[in-house]
């Protein structure tokens, strides 16, 4: 078990975590939900064993159980027939998410550009927007436009296959799709777009290439909102420890993804104790200010053991509770630090 100090007694992590602004930094409501049009604010059946992707991880019942404050809802296209062109999915997305809280006004609201604090204030789950993928865009600055004004606060710049603007790490066999290293022109435009329209740049999925050149122009905190550590698994897609201190120079953070192969190598199935260990290894790497959690549920993860849905979040806390953290050490790792980056806190 990794601790962050030695010898320090541990917290209520029960207490810590009704007492924190718990933010998950990356998830999926709006992905199997709204393609299927399921109703979010009933519960639903979660995964049986981490991994379903017909199942939910969550819905507003559960978010609420578990205590979730900040909800970051990552829309997510795929690329293929019969799915609609990517950037009217995001359109889609976005509105199945806003439907989701106007029909449950009491549980949850989407909180626009410096509204969090005010729907946290009453009580409610704040639902911030954000895009997995710069095939969203579909090479226009125009459409990146748009989905700021609709309130996006962070696009990943690439995924899976290379999208015109920036090379993914490979993963699978979408590793023959990557194509040519780095940043392209436009995804150097974008970029800079992004930072004009105060929407950050999420680095996770980019190659060792694009990491570089995205570090090398960004004048703006960079995030990685669901991760691993190549201490753990020695994969591309994966963090390096100098990516993570380039990360925390930057003023940026990383949230420490759910999926089990992440945590540990393939064939090893992880527990929330290997989500803790990379928790504390971040924080020794770059500090606890710069690390969050970004579960990634309901993006099709095969998730650790006793984090697998979203009644789940208590866990992690009481995993972390024993790890050597201050209380305000802690309450950032679970939500503070992410709003702060966001201009939230």
């Amino acid at each position: 078990m990794l601790v962050f100090r030695e010898g320090v007694e541990p917290l209520d992590g029960a207490t810590v975590h009704r007492q924190s602004p718990v933010a998950d930094m990356h998830a999926h409501p709006g992905l199997t939900a709204y393609w299927l049009k399921r109703d979010l604010t009933r519960e639903h059946a979660p995964p049986a064993h981490g991994y379903n992707p017909l199942r939910q991880q969550l819905d507003l019942p559960r978010i609420v159980q578990g205590g979730l404050r900040v909800l970051t809802a990552c829309v997510y296209a795929p690329t293929i027939p019969p799915f609609p062109r990517p950037f009217r999915a995001a359109l889609g997305a976005m509105d199945f998410v806003e439907d989701l809280c106007a029909r449950a006004p009491d549980k949850a609201a989407v909180a626009q550009r410096g509204r969090v604090g005010a729907v946290l204030a009453s009580g409610r789950v704040a639902v911030i927007h954000a895009a997995e993928g710069g095939h969203h865009l579909e090479r226009s600055l125009e459409k990146l436009e748009h989905l700021a004004a609709r309130g996006l606060r962070y696009l990943t710049l690439t995924h899976f296959v290379h999208n015109g603007l920036a090379q993914p790490a490979p993963l699978g066999p979408f590793g023959a799709l990557r194509g040519p290293p780095g940043l392209t022109d436009l995804g150097k435009r974008v970029l800079k777009k992004c930072e004009e329209l105060g929407v950050l740049i999420d680095v996770s999925h980019c190659s060792e290439r694009t990491f570089a050149d995205v570090a090398s122009l960004a004048a703006r905190p960079l995030l990685a909102t669901h991760t691993g550590f190549r201490r753990f698994h020695d994969v591309e897609r994966n963090l390096s420890d100098e990516q993570v201190r380039t990360i925390a120079r930057s003023g940026g953070m990383v949230g420490v993804i759910t999926w089990s192969w992440l945590l540990r190598r393939r064939g090893l199935v992880a527990d929330v104790e290997d989500l803790a260990d990379a928790v504390v290894h971040g924080a020794l790497v770059a500090g606890p200010e710069h690390v969050g959690i970004g579960t990634d549920f309901d993006g099709y993860v095969w998730s650790a053991r006793r984090i697998r849905e979203a009644r789940h979040y208590p866990a992690l806390a009481e995993a972390l509770s024993r790890r050597g953290f201050t209380l305000a050490e802690l309450r950032g790792i679970l939500g503070g630090n992410y709003l702060r980056i966001l201009g939230e806190a």
